[in-house]
């Protein structure tokens, strides 16, 4: 997998940035749920699609306003849903996937996240 900036972010642009792959990983889980919760349910699904938007301010990423995240203020996406299911039998695929999307879960709740740097083979504290 290429992972890359673009050149105003110092790279080639060769293929998508770590944020973008977030975004990625969010529509992608959503839709392999709904694909996979509606076969179990007995849903037939003629389309789907999930377009996902995130809102990123560079001041933030670069420092310039320590008011301001260094990562998405926002995450916004849209489940397209092509279907010849009932609304209500849609609206209970659509429950069971929300509550039950891993990379969505990761998103809303908050989580310990634990990192440590090594430099030379040395923990920095």
């Amino acid at each position: 997998m290429t992972i890359d900036e673009p050149p105003e972010l110092g790279g080639g642009n060769a293929g998508p940035n770590p944020v973008e792959l977030l975004l990625a990983a969010l529509g992608t889980c959503q839709e392999i749920m709904y694909a996979a919760y509606a076969s179990v349910m007995g849903v037939e699904l003629t389309s789907l699609k999930v377009d996902v938007k995130g809102y990123l301010d560079l001041q933030g990423l670069f420092g310039m306003d320590e008011n301001i995240p260094s990562g998405y203020s926002k995450i916004q996406y849209v489940t397209h849903i092509e279907s010849p299911a009932d609304e209500a039998t849609i609206q209970q695929l659509i429950q069971t996937v929300e509550s039950h999307c891993p990379v969505l879960d990761m998103l809303v709740r908050a989580i310990e996240v634990n990192g440590e740097v090594k430099h030379n083979g040395k923990t920095i504290s």
